[in-house]
């Protein structure tokens, strides 16, 4: 499914002539990622194949079917996305990360988040945020970001919630810079970056795989 989905990026993006780096950047995300999205080596979630969908100018149907955009609905690859749509999927909620500055982890299965197996896709746990250092990526206080577990860094940049020294959990984007010197930045520029002078005092436990907000209750008009 998500190597078809890809070819049809791929097509929309040329015929366009755009490179890889530009549509990244107008949705968001790095080259890599959409090169990955376009080979099929990673499951796009609901919120990128819209916003890819808008950048590309293009209905999101034209990339769930297999016919394109004057494609038969009830083509095997549409069929598949909407039962993904419809599928649920539980993600446990693990406790807590700070957002802010870190504090020692008291990670424990708090309870779970049923969301569509099409945004889940890459999603392995949840953790309710602390804190509004992330909030210049949308991620506020109270929410629960999704997290898909591996221990390494994909890209410069790339938000990740991590150990430090073993203890203290945190959700930053990381740099490296060339001498090794790591640096988990916030969002927000009231906090200043946490400095660490090797990936030996950080223990990465997943990367960032989406959010999720509560609805909030409209105000009622007095």
């Amino acid at each position: 499914m998500y190597a078809l989905i890809g070819a049809r990026i791929k097509k929309a993006r040329e015929e366009k002539f755009i490179s890889q780096a530009e549509l990244g950047a107008r949705i968001g995300v790095t080259a890599t990622a959409i090169n990955y999205y376009e080979k099929g080596k990673r499951k796009i979630n609901i919120e990128d194949l819209f916003r890819l969908a808008a950048a590309l100018e293009k209905p999101v149907d034209y990339f769930l079917s297999a016919g394109g955009p004057k494609g038969n609905n009830n083509t095997p690859l549409t069929k598949l996305a909407k039962q993904e749509v419809y599928s649920l999927k539980n993600i446990p909620v693990l406790g807590t990360v700070q957002a802010g500055e870190p504090l020692v982890s008291t990670q424990m299965v708090i309870g779970c988040l049923p969301l569509p197996q099409i945004v889940t896709g890459e999603v392995d746990f949840a953790l309710q945020v602390q804190g509004d250092s992330m909030a210049g990526e949308g991620i506020c206080d109270g929410d629960l970001v999704l997290i898909r577990r591996q221990s390494h860094v994909d890209f410069n940049g790339q938000i990740i919630c991590a150990l430090i020294h073993g203890k203290e959990n945190t959700l930053k984007k990381f740099v490296k810079d060339k001498s090794g010197k790591i640096y988990l930045c916030a969002a927000n520029p009231q906090y200043l970056p946490i400095i660490l002078e090797s990936e030996t005092e950080l223990a990465i436990q997943g990367v960032y795989a989406g959010v999720f907000k509560f609805p909030t209750s409209p105000s009622r008009a007095l």
